[in-house]
């Protein structure tokens, strides 16, 4: 391996002024020492070369279409070293057992689905957010108020619908997290999500980054902006990614970087353009030529009219770009009125002698980006100088970046060590042991017969006489049966005649447990177990082992889901200052100010306020299938109890992130708790009062009743009364009557009482002569019937008497 990973005595002197730097020279010397460095990519001897040559490996095994030829050579028995001469037909075809492990680790990283979380950092933007905060928690603490007044003010326009508050501070703080941001914050999470649209970065160049990183252990992506053409992420290939000594994995202190690429010498000559004569491209056709095979310069016109003449040929090239500190100038000149100034006067100063103002020169060491384009074997160099529109960090302009934004795995010695390189032996053991069982298999007999010619001498064989062997077989195999004599002629026991044989494959359970053996090492490396891809999970296994399982695989892949999310907030971060670098003016702004469209036009104007701020990129990822699911349960749950509202669900749902919707479950839980059991104390009151006011009716229906009784005895008592005193008054005006009438009547009986006497002395006298007469009638009656001359009388012929006391009035 190429080992010289000192920056060479060919770098030029970094030491050097500015206008030196800007020559071309010193740009090609510089991308001549690169060159040099790295060595050829076809020369296995150099670091570019040998690394070339792992990364090609890898990725073989990686796709499962590593070279067969070593296991020809391993199995051949005729020629091992030319690895023909093999007697046997196998499938040598791989087993994909690496590419199965590499889609799942992939697959699982790319399943969250990162996104962009940009938050302003600067003490501007914090003291802004903190007061965004203070004022959302004073609305949440007054919302009950706030509710009175927007009832009284007739739905009047507030600052904040108090029905869109959270009901508590804690609800305010998950909030306040994921919702409160400024203006500017808004406008580059935006704009930096569009850009990663435009650029199909999630779904192109990111996947192809995760998968370099599972394959190779190395991602690297090139950022490229202009106001004109917008910000472009492009991907880069790690074999022809090229940089300078390093063994940070996030390469974060690397001075020069580059890649190599084959472009046609058409496509050179519309990138070069002027720069480039026909002397250039003379050497550049000569140098092309000879890397190609088969072609002969005299074939070539490179002044021909056909367009596509420089198309035949491919040349290489090398982007490089490399970070040199230059020193500013800056000078403090006093003017005649007094005033001190501060002014600019670049790379270069010049101590002006004989000032009559004073003068006072400060200098800033600042960090340049120089690139270029480099034909690589030849003395080309084109496009070179500063790179323009290079993003910095507003509040440290000191300092500035690579296009680059390379990340690593186990990164040692300029070489990442990944998944598939570990996995490599394994994989070539198990493809072994798989040929093998086919070698087992191909050799394995078929099931025969012994036939015993002598134990079938003494068998009738029928009319035909002899059987041979052959149809002896076909009977057996036809009828399945073989009549035969267990004795011979002497007496003595024979075996039967007929006998099979049964073969199964040698080896196969041996082979079978290493093939077991050899996918378990890859696992055990890997740290993809069953739980992990789902393959074969334990049926008996409990949720907690297998969440556990899973967590060990999470753990295994933690390096390379580190390195992808750093690689992502690498590129979100210079998206954001090249946004923050968008000339007012440019087409490049107004691109953006028509995508975010107009109903965010108070966004739009914030624009203009990026580069005052220090925006922090946190990249946030999609809560995992398994965190997803743990929490429809707790949902689900949560819901069947009656603990949370349909609107609570919903709106957990919508958060990506695990714990705010876990925290949010619980606030809203809490929140549905609380009001539950404020409804039950404000029931249990009800009942209370119910209870109350119904004993305080009843009680006052008793004492009613009560009341009622008392009057009704009242009214009894003083009716008895009145009804005494009116009998009593009708007693007495009865006695008074009778009284009246007695005297009155004593006075008239008297009178009375005499005139009755005399009637009744007149009557008796009247009765009497009656009486006489009627007794001396009955007198002769009897004479005549005691003489006979009548019969007897009738009782009714008898006359009573009168009743002289009936006559009498009552007292007489």
């Amino acid at each position: 391996m190429y080992s010289n990973n000192k920056p060479s005595s060919g770098f030029p002197n970094p030491l050097s002024s500015s206008d030196e730097k800007l020559k071309k020279s010193y740009g090609l010397r510089y991308a001549k020492a690169i060159e040099s460095q790295w060595g050829k990519m076809e020369d296995k001897n150099s670091l570019h070369g040998s690394r070339n040559g792992v990364f090609k490996r890898n990725r073989s095994y990686a796709n499962g279409t590593q070279d067969t030829s070593i296991y020809k050579q391993l199995l051949t028995s005729l020629n091992p070293n030319g690895g023909e001469g093999s007697l046997l037909n196998l499938d040598y075809t791989p087993v994909p057992i690496l590419p199965k492990f590499v889609r799942i680790v992939v697959n699982k990283i790319l399943s969250r689905n990162p996104y962009p979380n940009i938050e302003a950092v600067d003490p501007l933007s914090s003291s802004q957010k903190n007061a965004e905060k203070q004022r959302v928690r004073t609305q949440v603490a007054v919302k009950d108020e706030l509710k009175e007044l927007k009832e009284m003010t007739g739905g009047l326009q507030m600052d904040m619908d108090p029905d869109q508050l959270p009901e508590t501070l804690e609800e305010a703080e998950i909030f306040l997290e994921t919702n409160i941001k400024t203006d500017a914050e808004i406008a580059a999470q935006v704009a930096t999500n569009m850009t990663l649209s435009w650029n199909n970065f999630n779904d192109g160049t990111y996947r192809r980054c995760v998968n370099d990183l599972a394959a190779i252990g190395m991602a690297v992506v090139k950022r490229s902006n202009d106001p004109n053409y917008g910000i472009k992420t492009e991907y880069v290939d790690p074999a022809n990614f090229v940089h300078s000594y390093t063994d940070d994995p996030f390469f974060e202190n690397i001075v020069y970087a580059g890649h190599v690429k084959e472009i046609t010498l058409s496509e050179l000559k519309r990138l070069a353009g002027p720069q480039l004569d026909e002397e250039d491209f003379k050497k550049i056709m000569k140098v092309a030529t000879k890397r190609a095979q088969g072609h002969n310069m005299s074939q070539l016109d490179y002044r021909s009219n056909n367009r596509d003449a420089y198309s035949e040929h491919m040349v290489k090239i090398m982007e490089f770009e490399f970070i040199s500190v230059d020193c500013m100038y800056f000078e403090e000149k006093e003017n005649r009125h007094g005033n001190v100034g501060f002014y600019n006067e670049g790379f270069t100063y010049r101590e002006r002698a004989g000032s009559v103002f004073q003068r006072t020169p400060h200098k800033m060491e600042m960090e340049m980006l120089y690139g270029g384009i480099y034909i690589m074997g030849t003395d080309c160099l084109f496009n070179y100088g500063l790179v323009a529109n290079v993003p910095k960090n507003v509040h440290d302009l000191s300092r500035c970046r690579l296009s680059y934004s390379p990340v690593a795995t186990n990164f040692q010695e300029n070489m990442p060590k990944s998944m598939v390189d570990s996995c490599v032996g394994f994989a070539d053991m198990l493809q072994i042991t798989h040929l093998k069982l086919q070698q087992a298999i191909a050799k394995a007999k078929p099931d025969g017969l012994i036939i015993d010619i002598e134990g079938l001498e003494n068998v009738q064989l029928g009319k035909g006489g002899e059987l041979q062997p052959l149809e002896l077989h076909d009977i057996y195999e036809q009828t399945g049966v073989f009549y035969y004599r267990s004795k011979n002629p002497e007496g003595g026991f024979q075996n039967p005649p007929v006998r099979e044989i049964g073969n199964s494959i040698r080896n196969i359970n041996e082979l079978i447990g290493l093939y077991n053996h050899y996918l378990r090492l890859i696992r055990d490396t890997t740290g993809i177990n069953e739980a992990m891809d789902a393959s074969s999970p334990k049926g008996d296994a409990l949720v907690g082992v297998r969440n556990q399982a899973i967590a060990a695989g999470n753990n295994a892949i933690y390096d390379i889901t580190n390195s992808s999310m750093i690689l992502y907030k690498k590129v979100c971060q210079d998206i954001v200052k090249c946004l923050q670098i968008i000339p007012p003016d440019s087409v490049l702004m107004d691109v953006y100010s028509n995508a975010i469209g107009e109903s965010n036009m108070e966004v739009i104007s914030s624009f203009s306020d990026l580069p005052m701020y220090n925006f922090g990129v946190q990249v946030v990822k999609e809560m995992e299938d398994e965190e997803r699911q743990f929490l429809e349960q707790n949902i689900q749950v949560a819901l069947s109890q009656k603990e949370i509202d349909l609107e609570d669900a919903i709106a957990i749902r919508d958060l990506k992130d695990i714990n705010q919707a876990e925290r949010l479950l619980i606030v809203r839980r809490q929140k549905r708790m609380k009001k539950q059991q404020e409804i039950a104390q404000q029931n249990s009151q009800m009942q209370a009062q119910q209870a109350q006011q119904a004993a305080q009716a009843a009680s006052q229906a008793k004492q009613q009743e009560m009341q009622m009784e008392a009057q009704l005895k009242a009214q009894e008592m003083q009716l008895k009364n009145q009804l005494e005193a009116q009998l009593e008054e009708v007693k007495h005006n009865f006695r008074k009557e009778i009284e009246m009438i007695k005297a009155q009547a004593t006075l008239g009986f008297r009178t009375e009482d005499q005139e009755f006497k005399e009637k009744l002395e007149v009557l008796k006298e009247d009765r009497k002569d009656e009486r006489v007469k009627k007794q001396s009638a009955e007198q002769s009656k009897l004479i005549s019937q005691r003489k006979g001359e009548r019969g007897e009388l009738g009782e009714q012929q008898a006359t009573p008497g009168l009743n002289v006391e009936e006559l009498l009035p009552d007292g007489q």
